[in-house]
Formats: structure tokens, sequence, C-alpha cells
């Protein structure tokens, strides 16, 4: 029979494994922690994590505060419209934004702002105008660019926030733009089509290898991608993740979003940025059309304008890559690209919720659109609506340039 002083060596054994069991148990669970955080996480299980309830509840309860450039100069979308509103679509690269702009320029032929009102020398024009661009085509479009920075500066400088003279108008600057505005007075009331982040990076990657006509800038054509595959482009400095968060946080470009600016982005889109998926394109145009008033013009042959809305819009579009090289969910290509893009994918969780919910417009009247279409925007001074030619189909600018500027401050 062991004696007390035999059995203190076991129980000191004993207390040491104890302890170094412990450990270990602490270890391994801390260490699960910052994986589970910091995995690469599916888009359904973002959503099963963080919503529906718990992300506006802790909005709400926070309070937290928008900037005040976003805050007066752009409509809540709850709010009544008034007479000097303009739509303003936050134009996300490679997420349906050129097809909107075909859809809403060509089939619906509103007057529209982007990048194309300053061809043909109308970048030197000293007032603000509606353009045919080209003069042979019926496309319109006011006589400025609102796609870069500087182009929203003189956009501010002619007047184009007070000017009421846009029906749309297609920017990635969101702070930008909404600083263009003259609020509350003249307001931009935001709206935009959103896409899965891994998406959308796939198609920026075959985009960027073919895209030859704007061989003028260097962070849009790359051929070199040409050489690569997207498995070795997902582990490249060829791109930078969470570009939406980004854009919505308004970091400049070599800042990295936090987590706060997850949830200042979650807030803005919350209450300010009528939501749509590019994966429903037809039924988030739908809900715009409803929401802002936008119809086609009376003129219209119908026939046409259901075959522009197939071929130009819900047809394929101006997004041409978008069924190109889908990459396998369960791939490590997949992992990467949603690892480098994980703010994004909580974001895009957050908005499909507010998407499949309809929660931006609960108490919404939507017939309360402003009906901006045949109309007041038309009778403007030399351009009254009786004057404006019989649509017909005619050449078209190419609504692909430039769309590959993130928007980010630089």
């Amino acid at each position: 029979m062991l004696g007390i002083r035999d059995t203190m060596p076991l129980q000191q054994s004993q207390k040491k494994r104890n302890s170094i069991l412990i450990l270990s148990t602490v270890t391994a669970l801390c260490f699960l922690a910052i994986y589970t955080r910091n995995r690469p996480q599916s888009i359904d299980a973002i959503a099963t994590d963080y919503f529906p309830e718990t992300a506006d509840q802790r909005l709400l309860k926070w309070g937290m505060p928008i900037p005040e450039v976003i805050e007066h100069n752009l409509a809540d979308i709850n709010e009544p419209f008034t007479e000097n509103e303009t739509p303003l679509f936050f134009h996300i690269p490679k997420s349906g934004g050129s097809t909107a702009k075909q859809y809403y320029g060509v089939c619906m032929h509103l007057v529209t702002a982007s990048q194309n009102g300053i061809m043909h020398g109308h970048d030197q024009d000293e007032e603000l105008q509606i353009v045919n661009i080209p003069p042979t085509s019926l496309q319109r479009f006011v006589n400025v660019d609102v796609s870069t920075p500087e182009g929203l500066q003189r956009a501010s400088y002619l007047g184009f926030g007070r000017a009421n003279i846009a029906e749309v108008m297609f920017s990635p600057y969101l702070f930008k733009s909404a600083a263009v505005f003259e609020g509350p007075t003249y307001r931009g009331r935001a709206f935009g089509l959103f896409r899965d982040p891994v998406d959308r990076e796939v198609s920026r990657f075959y985009y960027r290898r073919g895209a030859e006509h704007e061989v003028a800038n260097a962070n849009t054509y790359l051929p070199e991608l040409n050489f690569i595959t997207i498995a070795k482009y997902s582990l490249t400095s060829f791109w930078e993740g969470n570009a939406v968060v980004r854009m919505l946080a308004d970091l400049k470009e070599n800042q990295k979003p936090t987590y706060e600016d997850l949830e200042l982005a979650m807030e803005i889109v919350r209450r300010k940025i009528l939501v749509g998926l590019m994966d429903h394109m037809e039924e988030s145009i739908a809900i715009f059309d409803q929401y802002f008033g936008f119809a086609p013009r009376l003129d219209f042959d119908e026939q046409w304008f259901m075959d522009c809305k197939t071929n130009k819009a819900f047809g394929g579009g101006a997004n041409h890559n978008s069924k190109k090289g889908k990459v396998d969910p369960e791939s490590s290509t997949y992992k990467n690209l949603a690892r480098r893009n994980r703010y994004d994918n909580e974001l895009y969780a957050y908005i499909v919720h507010l998407f499949e919910t309809r929660k931006q417009l609960e108490g919404v009247d939507m017939s309360h659109g402003v009906g901006r279409v045949n109309g007041r925007v038309y009778a403007v001074p030399n351009d009254p609506i009786e004057n404006v030619p019989p649509f017909v189909s005619g050449e078209e600018v190419n609504e692909d340039a430039g769309e590959e500027d993130y928007g980010l401050n630089k």
C-alpha cells in the first residue's frame, strides 16, 4: 500500500496532465474561433449567421451616423418623392450596370448622364444641354461625364445637381455624385444592381483579358491575364477584394476596409439605395420601374420595345461575361476569391435579405413615382417633347467603355 509520501508524485503528475489538457483545450477553442471568423463562407452560411434579424436590429440600436453628404443629398428609400430629385444608379462594374444603361437609354429612350455625354467635343460645352450621341442616333445624354471625379466636378460647376435635366444618372462614385446635389432642395435618389462577389470577380477577370477597347486604361485592359488561369489570378495582386464595401465607405485606393466600414456600407444600403440583384434582373428592373415611375415613350412600337428588352437587356445584355468561366464553390479558387471578398460577401448576404423580404419597401406607396418620363424632363428649353422624332433603332454607343473604374478615391 502506497503511503502519502509515495502518492505525492502521482498527484503532481495528474495535476500537470490536467493543466496541459485544459491549456490544449483552450488553445484549440481559440484557434477554432479565429478560423471560423476568417474562413471563407458561403452566402447562405453568412445569411444564417447574421440575418435576417440581427443586422437590422444592430444598425438601428447603434444609430450609426451616415456621412453628411449622403445623409442630406440622397433621399431615403421610404421618403416621399419631391419634384427636384434625380434617379442615381450606383454602377458597380460587372454587376449589370451596362445592361441597365442599354435598357434605360436605348429601350426606354430616357435622357441619361453617364460617361458618354462628352463625346464629339461636348466636353468643351459651357452650358448643360441634351445631346444625341452619335449625332445620327436617338440616344440622348446630358453633356457631362459623371463616371469620373473630374467629370463630376465639371457637372457640379455647370449646375447639373439642380438642373433636373437627366432622367437617370449612372456613376460608380456614390459620395462624389451625392456632392453634386444641393440638398435638401435638390437631391439624388439611389438604386443599383448587386452581384455575388465571387461571380463578379470572375467576370472581371475575363473582361480585363479582352477589353482591347480600353487599351488606354492600364488598370483595366491587362492582356497578360491571357497567360494565366483564374486559379492563379485568385492568388495574385492583380485585384483587390471588397470593392463594394470600399466604394460605400468612401475609402481611398490603398485603404483596407474594417468591420466598421462594413456596418456603414450596410446602413447606407439599407436607407439610401434601392437594391436589385443581377441574378434576378427582370424582377429588379420591374421594381425600379414601378418605384420611380419609369415608362417607355408614348409613341413606342410595343413589339420593338419588347424585342429591345430581350436583346439588349434580359437576353444577355452588355455584360456578356456573366456566364463565362463559373468557378466550383468547393474549389480552392472559389475559396481564395471568397476570402479576399469577405466583407463584400457579408454585405451581399444582407442585400439578398433586403431584396427577398422587400424590407426596404415596407410602408412605401409604389404608385408614388415622380413619373419623370414623357413630360417634365423632355419639356426643356429648345427641346419640347413634340419636337422629338418618332423612336427608331439606330447607331449606338459602347456602354462598356470605362466600366472598370471601381469608384474609389484616388
